[in-house]
């Protein structure tokens, strides 16, 4: 790859520029949109006597063009005068969903309709009904924030003479897909960001009359999605405390560690300390199960954090007396205490699998029988280790190998 080397048209180009960037949304559509497409379905069965379910809802904000050349071809469609917001705004039945009720409201036996190429007087009297339904049914959830009044302008068929607003103005363009037992269409509601938005931040300022309605569809999604996709390794500790590093230095095969097996492992990620678990087998894979502490105490002030110190002989006397600076080096270094683990295994969680553990869950590890438990030393793998009897009914861990 070359570098530019000709930079006689470079201009600076501001990256935070509105014009380039219009990072607009509606977060009052994005969170009422739901409700409200499902308070038309439910307007339009009662008074249609028709099956009407909600599909999907889609939302965004558009230039005016864009909304206008995203109208179906047929379609019945209304400009409506809003006030106290001094705007107008269109609602735009799609043809095939009028038609599908239509049918399905006379009996028709048959859901292929494609020679359709214009409404029906039939279809035009039934599509008004419906766009006065879809206004009641805007005005159900709407009006509980700021009374507003809906007066019908026009109706209109034809896509050139729905213009609201110039052609640069952005648009908020809420789109429900509804279906029937004979056809599947949609209904829209096209609505001027600039008179929309007082609304909206007025409403905004009372975000508690919205409760759950508020709740930013987009970002929820966003983050469900993220929380089942993103996978934590979840760890086992079956020993924890703290040595000296010139004992981590003097480590070699066949040497029992100063520590001893706790009654339940610690399962922690990232650093931090999750849970207890009680530990086993099943199908020949190391098992653990969340539980509570096996005493009132936490097991966390019980870990035993460093060893005792031997009282010092008579030939260690000798040998600090007449100790060299190499010597003292290493006995400076010997007070330095460094966290030793003993991990029985490990196993890679979802987050929602992790917020939804429960006490009792078996949770199978990735680590089989045969396997011995990892020794680690702040972090890093030191060795490998099994476990081995200790008098006084004890366990502790031998080293089997060092990494």
């Amino acid at each position: 790859m070359a570098f530019l080397t000709d930079l006689a048209e470079m201009t600076d180009i501001d990256l935070l520029d509105s014009a380039r960037t219009p990072q607009l949304r509606s977060t009052l559509m994005e969170g009422l949109s739901d409700p409200i497409m499902r308070k038309i379905a439910y307007t339009l069965s009662q008074r249609m006597r028709c099956p009407v379910q909600v599909l999907s809802c889609i939302n965004g904000v558009i230039s005016h063009d864009s909304a206008l050349s995203a109208l179906p071809d047929l379609m019945l469609a209304a400009i409506i005068e809003l006030k106290p917001l001094h705007s107008r705004i269109i609602i735009a039945v799609e043809g095939d969903l009028v038609g599908a009720v239509v049918d399905a409201m006379f009996g028709a036996t048959s859901s292929d309709d494609l020679t359709r190429r214009e409404l029906s007087t039939m279809e035009q009297r039934i599509g008004k009904q419906m766009i006065e339904l879809t206004i009641a049914g805007l005005s159900e959830v709407l009006n509980s924030f700021m009374p507003l009044q809906w007066t019908i302008l026009q109706y209109e068929m034809a896509v050139g003479m729905l213009a609201i607003a110039d052609h640069g103005d952005w648009m908020i363009s809420t789109t429900g897909i509804f279906e029937t037992s004979l056809g599947i269409g949609s209904i829209r509601v096209i609505v001027p960001y600039a008179a929309f938005e007082p609304f909206e931040a007025r409403v905004n300022m009372q975000t508690w009359l919205l409760g759950q309605s508020m709740v930013d569809n987009r970002w929820a999604a966003t983050m469900e999605q993220l929380v089942g996709a993103t996978h934590v390794d979840v760890q086992f500790d079956v020993m924890r405390g703290h040595v000296p590093i010139g004992l981590v230095d003097r480590m070699t095969i066949g040497q029992i560690l100063p520590l001893f097996i706790l009654p339940q492992a610690i399962g922690f990620a990232g650093g931090i300390d999750l849970f207890y678990a009680d530990y086993g087998q099943s199908d020949g894979f190391v098992c653990c199960r969340p539980s509570v502490s096996t005493s009132g105490e936490s097991l966390l002030t019980r870990l035993p954090r460093e060893t005792e110190a031997k009282p010092a002989t008579a030939l260690d006397k000798r040998r600090s007396a007449n100790a060299t600076t190499g010597d003292f080096r290493a006995s400076v270094i010997d007070r330095v205490r460094v966290g030793l683990t003993v991990r029985l295994g490990c196993t890679s969680l979802s987050v929602a699998a992790l917020s939804e553990l429960r006490i009792g869950e078996v949770i199978r590890l990735e680590q089989t029988l045969e396997e011995p438990l990892t020794i680690t030393v702040g972090g890093d793998v030191l060795g490998y280790g099994q476990v081995v009897s200790l008098p006084g009914q004890r366990c502790g861990i031998k080293v089997t190998g060092l990494a």
